[in-house]
């Protein structure tokens, strides 16, 4: 049987940020909710969930809604990454337990598989490979419960704090459509962007240099970028914005899509929708032209828009 408490957790919408937790700090001059799950599924390194002083710290957790699919990683920023320090000071993640819960036909949660996962007491993210586990059904996903079951100490405090929590769901190929790109030189036009031929390219002025592409339909997870000719620059840093967040990738100066990832919204890959702008930051030179080219843009995705 569950608990009440787990119970009203796992049954929580959607609507509530896609995210809960056991317990959280309490708070009342930044707001009430600001140390709780939320914080961990933001895309904000400088918040974070943090539980109560007196926590046990093995035994909470944090749940997360997730699409019909399959579940393929979990990826923690393990501690408070506002910086060095508050990331020592607080205790950090070692290891979870991971629990799928999936609505069935009647709409009740069952389970779906567990898992486990450790994580080295470092920064940045860390993404950890489990076996794949089924949620959902055509009409609904499910659940991931995270619980905490060992941490690392923090210098000063006993309880610990995650900056941030993301579900990696199992990806398959998507076409993005380009809406649109940056004015095209030497007559390379946007159409060579997604015509599934390597030969062609688009090429633009490199500064400044935009595609907005459309996300309707399925939820990107990643963008594959396959450069042009050595002749032009090629794309070496990359942004990719979708509503109000943004991811920073650097790309390998390599043949073939290169990978950036794509912002999530609601705590799992593929949590993005509309349109998806990427900014060409920095390029590798190119041996005749300093305009960027780019012979196609693909995809993938964790979702059906109707799922």
């Amino acid at each position: 049987m569950l608990s009440t408490a787990l119970l009203a957790a796992l049954l929580a919408p959607t609507a509530q940020a896609g995210a809960t937790a056991s317990h959280f700090r309490p708070e009342t001059r930044l707001g009430a909710n600001y140390w709780n799950a939320p914080s961990a599924i933001d895309g904000k390194m400088e918040t974070c969930w943090m539980v109560p002083g007196e926590s046990p710290n093995a035994g909470e957790y944090i749940v997360i809604d997730v699409p019909k699919g399959e579940v393929d990683k979990i990826a923690m920023v393990i501690g408070w990454a506002k910086d060095e320090t508050t990331f020592k000071d607080y205790a950090r993640i070692k290891s979870v337990r991971v629990e799928v819960l999936s609505y069935n036909e009647d709409r009740d949660l069952v389970p779906a598989g567990t898992a486990d996962a450790s994580f080295e007491d470092k920064g940045g993210w860390q993404v950890v490979d489990i076996p794949d586990i089924k949620v959902g059904t055509e009409e609904a996903g499910g659940k991931v419960k995270i619980t905490v079951s060992g941490v690392y100490q923090g210098a000063d405090y006993p309880n610990f704090a995650v900056s941030e929590v993301l579900v990696h769901m199992k990806e398959f190929d998507a076409t993005p459509k380009v809406e649109s790109a940056s004015a095209p030189v030497d007559g390379k036009v946007q159409d060579a962007l997604a015509d599934a031929n390597p030969k062609t390219f688009w090429a633009a002025e490199a500064e400044g240099a935009t595609i907005t592409l459309s996300t309707s339909g399925f939820g990107l997870s990643r963008l594959g970028i396959a450069p042009g000719p050595k002749d032009y620059a090629r794309p070496k840093k990359v942004k990719v914005s979708v509503g109000n967040r943004s991811l920073v990738t650097e790309l390998p100066d390599a043949a073939g899509p290169q990978w950036a990832e794509v912002p999530a919204m609601n705590g799992y890959t593929g949590s993005a929708w509309g349109e998806l702008t990427v900014e060409i930051l920095e390029t590798w030179p190119g041996t005749k032209s300093g305009a960027v080219g780019i012979s196609e843009i693909v995809a993938r995705a964790t979702v059906y828009e109707s799922l």
